[in-house]
């Protein structure tokens, strides 16, 4: 009996010895896991990754110069964004177009871009568009570089557009990436008439279709240091509340908030012909640097960047996976 229960006690210590090593890997495991996940999500290391290369993008575009509709560096800075978004795989077409304007006929082109693994992607349909505009206001008396209206921007579409090729195909498959031209105004300020040419004529390219994406995203001046996001009053309320929700899953919810009014912005095209449309905005109203020389690279925040980025690819998960 007693080397029986001896034998007994010996498999019981080693039956437990046993659990425990399982738990201990297990928790190991677990730990890894969440580990991973923390340094792979947009908000850890690859979020920051992503507003420096957005930052440095930027700078490329303010180095070529003024960008105003018609004009030989907005050609250049065109041409950039096509390269790098070729370089990830996606199709760039330009739209081209001519319009009167207060300063005679000018001649505009859209860029925009789709991704497809396979076949035409052009021939598929889409389920939403990232928009920004690529133009700078023109001044006869100055030179206006419009770094964060909106170079960031376009840097941001950019680079987003990289990272879904990359990581997320079947994401960047649904979705097409629009640089509207001739946003700005060529009169000072912008009217029904002067101002969204690219966004209007692009948009009613939509009128009457049945197989409209269901939503847009407009980003402009998101790259601005003390980052301070104010959609308009009267954006759409699903895609909104889309945004407020990831702002605050990102815990950045303190830097986004609505105007007290709606703006005037390429949204409203969009919006007119039934693409709901979220004008995700800087709160330019209050900013000293707004269509002045001081709109340069000195404003604009890697830390922003990768805010606002963080917060688009966040609504881009539900709005392409739903």
């Amino acid at each position: 009996m007693p080397v029986i229960l001896t034998c007994h006690w010996s498999r019981l210590r080693c039956n437990v010895c046993l659990m425990k090593t399982k738990w201990i890997l297990s928790s190991l495991l677990l730990v890894a896991t969440v580990a991973a996940f923390w340094f792979l999500r947009p908000t850890g290391n690859v979020g920051r990754l992503l507003g420096f290369e957005a930052h440095a993008l930027t700078g490329e575009i303010l180095a070529i110069g003024s960008r105003p509709p018609g004009s030989e560096g907005l050609d250049t800075a065109r041409a950039l964004m096509a390269k790098e978004l070729k370089s990830a795989g996606w199709v760039v077409v330009l739209q081209e177009f001519e319009r009167d304007t207060p300063v005679g006929k000018v001649k505009f082109a859209n860029l925009h871009a789709r991704f497809a693994r396979e076949g035409d992607p052009w021939k598929k349909k889409v389920k939403g568009l990232l928009c920004a505009h690529l133009d700078s206001k023109t001044f006869n008396d100055r030179t206006f570089l419009g770094a964060d209206d909106a170079a960031s921007a376009c840097a941001a579409v950019a680079v987003i557009g990289k990272l879904l090729a990359r990581d997320k195909p079947e994401q960047a498959e649904q979705l097409e990436l629009v640089l509207f031209d001739g946003e700005e105004a060529f009169a000072k300020d912008m009217t029904t008439l002067d101002g969204l040419y690219g966004s209007r004529h692009y948009a009613n390219q939509w009128r009457g279709s049945d197989d409209k994406p269901g939503f847009g995203i407009l980003l402009d001046m998101i790259g601005h240091e003390n980052l301070s996001i104010r959609i308009p009053s009267d954006s759409p309320k699903d895609l909104a509340e889309r945004m407020f929700s990831a702002a605050k899953e990102e815990d950045v919810a303190g830097h986004f908030g609505t105007a007290p009014t709606p703006i005037m912005d390429d949204h409203l095209p969009l919006n007119l012909v039934g693409i709901p449309t979220l004008d995700i905005i800087g709160d330019f109203s209050r900013k000293a640097w707004w269509h002045t020389t001081g709109d340069n690279e000195s404003i604009i925040s890697a830390e922003s960047l990768g805010i606002s980025i963080r917060v688009v690819l966040r609504m881009l998960d539900g709005l392409l996976l739903q």
